[in-house]
Formats: structure tokens, C-alpha cells, sequence
């Protein structure tokens, strides 16, 4: 899992967005500090003012400037605000990310024990069937039973083997899908057939659940970033207060002294009367916000279902498990029988393979049973938020 959270390119890619996010967060910080500025520039003109003549300008301009907007509305603590908040929805979806993919690793890993366990049944059926066929066909050959049998027992024999491949290809495939999820990195424990047996998770309070699944907690920053930024934008309507500090200077060389110059201080007060670009942007952010919001709703409602469609189908499956348990047990009494009448002569070698067939597939529905049931186990972890 290590491996897979280091080198998993999917996810490398949501940790990039939280990277971008604490720069939005450091440029909404940067609005709030003043600024200072130096420039040199060339001119080239002349100037006239009330009683004097035209004169030319000096062509070497030098000039410096600090600025400081005093956020005395609190527009610009809003913006940061916002971004913080979409920090930890950046956060919260890492984290999301993080449990979907070892969700996704899981579930293929129970898909690969189950080929495991599928491909030793099939092997130990296709040996038996192996040996029941060559045996069929000495009787055969010597003329005690029909070539009919023999060749029905072949074609059995020849669906075992068909079945043993094509479980191999599904198992060979789920070692490269089990590879890819974990970055291209080598994985370990690809033979092992036993599928472990979960546990129900403690069932958790509503509250509890809304602090705990990384999902609900992405969605409600959100609408916690969209509230900041509608705000910000209402906050854009009042005067905003800038203070400034500006000095000029003007020569006809860049090494003789300055011939002009001039410094200003001083504060300067922006008030907006009437700005449709202004008013337009609070439209936005507030459609921005109830889109925010009914997709936090949206969220809830999600991961309830998924919590109660996971449970119920726990439930089923563990039923479905005892009952198929069951008929294993009646089963194994039914082809130990079996292989004692075969033994003794008194039943035939097609209804002793009916009888094994009837067990195999048993046993490949008990696998199948097992392997959904801790789906449904992932899927009811994932949707509580990791917790166990």
C-alpha cells in the first residue's frame, strides 16, 4: 500500500492539485501585503504649462513606489479565507483519493485470491476427471463399456480444462491490474487463496459520520470557499482604502543628477458608485455558493445510500454464504457416498461425476459468495470514511 500511495500516478496527480491550492492560498495572502516597485524608463517630448514656454522633457525617468491597500472591509481576509478553505477541500480529496485507491487494490487483490482458489479446485477436478478418463478409456478399448462414455467423459474432462484456462487469464490479468494500481512496482503474495472474513464496522451517528468520510468533508469546504468568496465579492462594493508613496525623478543623463523630481504621500479613497462588473461577480459567487451547497446535499445523500445498500447487501451475502455452506456440507457427505458406491461397484462412474460437478461448482459459488461479501465490506468501509 506504501508503494502504491509513492508511485500511483493517479494520485500524484490529486496531490498536485493540494500543491496548486497552497499557492492560491499564498496568493490570496500576498493581496494583503503592500508592494514596492522601482522603475527607469526613456522619454522622448516636450511640455508646456500656464506662462511659460514649451520645454523639452528630460529623457531619463527614474521612479518608485509603495503601495498598501488597508483592507478595512475585510475583502481581502475573505479572499484568503476562501482559499484556505479550498486548501482543505484539495485536502480532504487526497485523502479521498487515498481511500478509493486502497479500496480499488483490495478488491482486486480478493479478485486474484479467488482465481487462486477457482484454479485449485479446477486443477484438482481436472486430476480427477484425468485419471477417471484414462481409466474409461482401458474399458473402452477392452470392449467393457460403450465408446459413447468414454468420449462423454472426454468432452467433461475437456470443459474442466477449458474452464482452468480461462480462470488463468482472468487471474494473470488481475496481477497486471493489482501492478498497474501500485505504480508498476512488483507485488507480492499473488498465490494466496484464502479470503479472510471481515467484520462488521461499528455503525456510526450522523454527525460522527459527516466529521469522518473525506468526501462530505471536501464537499463542505467547498461550500465553505464559496461562501468566503460571495462574501468578498458584496465586501468589493464598499470603499476601499489605499495608501501610497510615490517618488519621481527626471535627467537628461542616467549619471548627471536628477534636473525633476517629484514625491507624493498620501492616502487615496475608492468609492464605487455604480459597477455592473461588480454587481455581476455577487450573481456569480452566489450561484457558485448554491451550487456548492446542493452538491454538499448531493454528497450526504450519497454516502447514506451507499452506507445502507452496503449493509443490506452484507447481510444477503452472509446468508446466501450460510446456505451455500450448507449445501457444501450436504454435498461432501453426498460424494464421499458416492466415491464409496463407486468403489464397490454399485453406482456408475457418470452419475460419481455428476456428483463431483455439482461439488465444484459449489465450491466456486461459495468463492464467488465470499469475494462479493468483502466488495460489499470495501464498499461499506469506503463510504464510512476508512473507519473500522
Amino acid at each position: 500500500m506504501a508503494a502504491a500511495f509513492a508511485h500511483n500516478p493517479d494520485l500524484a496527480v490529486i496531490a498536485a492539485r493540494l500543491a496548486r491550492a497552497d499557492a492560491q492560498v499564498a496568493s490570496a495572502r500576498a493581496s494583503s501585503i503592500p508592494t514596492i516597485n522601482l522603475g527607469l524608463g526613456h522619454r522622448d517630448g516636450r511640455k508646456r504649462e500656464a506662462d511659460f514656454g514649451p520645454y523639452a522633457l528630460a529623457p531619463w525617468e527614474s521612479r518608485g513606489q509603495f503601495s498598501w491597500e488597508i483592507d478595512l472591509s475585510g475583502r481581502l481576509r475573505a479572499t484568503t479565507r476562501s482559499a484556505r478553505h479550498a486548501r482543505d477541500a484539495a485536502f480532504w480529496d487526497v485523502h479521498a483519493a487515498r481511500l478509493q485507491l486502497a479500496s480499488r487494490i483490495a478488491a482486486t487483490r480478493f479478485n486474484l485470491y479467488r482465481f487462486n482458489t477457482e484454479i485449485a479446485l479446477l486443477k484438482q477436478s481436472t486430476g480427477a476427471s484425468q485419471e477417471t478418463l484414462q481409466a474409461l478409456r482401458a474399458r473402452a478399448n477392452a470392449g467393457i463399456i460403450a465408446t459413447s462414455t468414454y468420449h462423454r467423459q472426454q468432452a467433461e474432462h475437456e470443459k474442466f480444462t477449458r474452464q482452468l484456462v480461462g480462470v488463468n487469464r482472468l487471474r494473470d490479468i488481475t496481477v497486471v491490474q493489482l501492478r498497474t494500481l501500485v505504480g508498476g512496482t512488483m507485488v507480492s503474495g499473488t498465490t494466496r487463496r484464502q479470503l479472510p472474513s471481515p467484520r462488521d464496522p461499528s455503525p456510526l451517528p450522523l454527525p460522527q459520520l459527516l466529521k469522518a468520510s473525506p468526501t462530505l468533508l471536501a464537499a463542505e469546504a467547498r461550500v465553505r470557499s464559496a461562501f468566503q468568496l460571495e462574501k468578498s465579492a458584496k465586501l468589493d462594493l464598499l470603499p476601499s482604502l489605499r495608501f501610497k508613496v510615490s517618488a519621481t525623478g527626471a535627467a537628461s543623463s542616467l549619471t548627471r543628477p536628477y534636473q525633476v523630481w517629484q514625491h507624493q504621500v498620501g492616502p487615496s479613497l475608492d468609492i464605487p458608485i455604480y459597477d455592473p462588473t461588480r454587481l455581476a461577480k455577487i450573481k456569480l459567487r452566489r450561484a457558485e455558493t448554491q451550487s456548492a451547497a446542493a452538491q454538499y446535499r448531493s454528497a450526504v445523500l450519497t454516502v447514506l445510500g451507499e452506507v445502507d445498500q452496503a449493509r443490506i447487501s452484507m447481510q444477503s451475502r452472509r446468508e446466501q454464504l450460510r446456505i451455500v455452506q450448507r449445501e457444501l456440507a450436504s454435498m461432501q457427505e453426498t460424494r464421499r457416498y458416492a466415491a464409496a458406491q463407486l468403489k464397490a461397484g454399485v453406482t456408475s462412474q457418470i452419475e460419481y461425476l455428476d456428483t463431483e460437478r455439482r461439488w465444484l461448482d459449489a465450491k466456486r459459488s461459495e468463492a464467488a459468495i465470499q469475494q462479493a461479501l468483502l466488495i460489499d465490506h470495501l464498499h461499506l468501509i469506503k463510504a464510512l470514511g476508512g473507519a473500522s
